[in-house]
């Protein structure tokens, strides 16, 4: 066969290959949550429009891990401010390593069938390693945050900064303003271990979101890293 009669041939192929996995990706535009899998119920709690990875750059932290206590000076500042211990020593700034996190809107429809699929699956502990909210009130959205893997020698991952006097380290930025958690939540241990951030639906008797569909940015100014997480939610999303 000559190169010219299997050229369109093989391109045919690629394009029906890159179709179905367009497709797949987007399994939940064309099946009902009762027809997932584990395997894609799982996919929407971690990738998907929904629920996000994102990789940061850590500073290491002020502390010295071989100070009495352990990292407790650096563990200190959970949802309050960060403090140290007493044995500091100071790292140049330049020294960064790697941290992935996982945030997700887990007021989305969609999140809550994906727990609810693993459930009835059977998947009660591979529900639970996903950290789902420990609850989701009606007049509040969350949004869940956990760390896939953690940055070395940074301390504690949930440790927030210092609010300055015009902004609030943990934040929610829609087309209607900027809003802050009215409350938090920890659920789980080690790899699952996560926080929720409750925000509020309203505030001033207004939507936070647009009802029609919004973007809505989450930012998280820890101690030692940074992240910003946008998320572009449908009219069910913002519900």
């Amino acid at each position: 066969m000559s190169v010219k009669k299997a050229l369109p041939a093989t391109i045919s192929c690629v394009l029906v290959l890159v179709a179905l996995a367009a497709h797949a990706e987007d399994f939940w535009k064309h099946k009902s949550p009762q027809e997932w899998t584990a395997e894609e119920a799982v996919q929407v709690l971690r990738d998907s429009p929904w629920a996000r990875q994102e990789t940061v750059a850590a500073s290491l932290a002020n502390c010295d891990s071989d100070a009495d206590g352990g990292d407790e000076g650096c563990r200190s500042g959970r949802f309050r401010w960060p403090r140290f211990g007493a044995r500091r020593r100071e790292l140049p700034s330049s020294e960064f390593n790697l941290a992935v996190y996982l945030v997700r809107w887990d007021s989305a429809p969609e999140v809550a069938a994906a727990f609810a699929r693993l459930d009835s699956l059977g998947e009660r502990a591979l529900s639970a390693f996903q950290s789902p909210p420990p609850r989701r009130p009606a007049d509040c959205y969350v949004v869940t945050m956990n760390v896939v893997r953690p940055a070395r020698g940074a301390g504690d991952p949930f440790a927030i900064r210092e609010k300055s006097k015009d902004k609030n380290p943990v934040r929610l930025k829609t087309s209607r303003g900027i809003f802050i958690p009215i409350e938090t939540e920890h659920s789980g241990v080690g790899a699952n271990e996560a926080v929720h951030f409750f925000f509020p639906r309203e505030q001033d008797g207004k939507p936070v979101l647009d009802p029609a569909g919004d973007t809505a940015e989450f930012v998280f100014e820890g101690a030692k890293v940074s992240l910003k997480c946008k998320f572009s939610l449908d009219e069910k999303a913002v519900r």
